[in-house]
């Protein structure tokens, strides 16, 4: 588990967390926050890479101020815009990774080879970072921050610049090697239907508070108010399915060309999904697009 408590942090005079805690255990933690809230911050403070004025941070009970290389030894990590060496060979780099890690050469370049294969980078293990297209970056930044599997793996936007089939292929790879190889994974993402697809577990802070700590599964199953939307092929059709929705009463959020917007919790749901069956009724967003939106403010896409 990493532990943060009562730390507290600022850049020059702005404060950036003031006696905050947080403790992180579970298998994929999505942390989420608008741009500033502190999310990139607060792992930089877990990775010692800046120092909290006060508080202390734990991982695996390694204090990370006074034992972190020892607490390094238990993380991976990668960050938006990673750069690696130039002198090195894909290969050569992750090899290196691993030994660090603590395999031995053998091990190593076995690991390295797999990871190479698994990311489509076979044919590039030769090359250095720089020959890379983005997508090719964002894959090795993601593969040498997993390999040797470190217990705590720590991943900024690391979907950023993949398309669709690498992006799915690596949410599900993710997911599993948090389950099969008892790893903590930890994602900064604004892509909330990708966190929503493979967390345990989502964080949500907001200049530089803890706006919520939940479960998914307990984000699921609670009755939570969400959007929903009617499209219709008039606007002639949305009076009189307003005045029913009206009548189950159900909130009216607007309208939007032929579009009808309401909120509902999930026992009003039924009502008006019992009332206007034939209809087709979709989510406006995904569950933590509704919940950044209520917590937070503004749509995390």
């Amino acid at each position: 588990m990493i532990t943060v408590d009562q730390i507290e942090f600022s850049y020059g005079k702005k404060k950036i967390y003031e006696e905050f805690s947080l403790n992180l255990q579970g298998k994929v933690i999505g942390l989420i926050g608008q741009n500033g809230a502190g999310k990139t911050t607060l792992v930089h403070l877990m990775l010692g890479i800046l120092h909290t004025k006060s508080g202390q941070i734990k991982i695996d009970n390694l204090d990370i101020r006074s034992q972190r290389n020892a607490a390094l030894k238990l993380v991976g990590a990668m960050f938006e815009n990673s750069e690696f060496p130039r002198w090195l060979s894909l290969f050569r780099y992750l090899s290196f990774v691993a030994q660090v890690r603590g395999l031995d050469v053998p091990t190593a370049e076995r690991e390295a080879e797999r990871l190479l294969k698994r990311f489509d980078l076979e044919d590039y293990k030769d090359k250095n970072f720089q020959k890379l297209s983005a997508g090719m970056k964002q894959k090795f930044g993601i593969a040498q921050a997993i390999i040797g599997y470190p217990k705590y793996i720590f991943l900024d936007e690391p979907t950023a610049n993949l398309d669709v089939k690498a992006r799915l292929e690596i949410l599900e790879y993710l997911q599993e090697i948090a389950w099969e190889e008892d790893i903590t994974v930890i994602i900064l993402s604004h892509i909330l239907h990708d966190l929503e697809r493979i967390c345990d577990r989502v964080v949500f802070i907001n200049k530089g508070r803890l706006v919520m700590d939940s479960l998914m599964s307990d984000l699921i199953e609670s009755d939570y108010r969400r959007e929903y939307s009617i499209r219709f092929r008039s606007k002639e059709e949305i009076k009189e399915v307003e005045y029913r929705l009206r009548k189950l009463g159900v909130k009216i959020s607007g309208r939007k060309g032929i579009t009808l917007e309401f909120k509902a919790y999930k026992d009003e749901m039924d009502r008006v999904t019992s009332e206007l069956g034939n209809l087709s009724i979709s989510p406006t967003r995904s569950l933590l697009e509704q919940v950044f939106v209520d917590k937070i403010g503004g749509i995390g896409n």
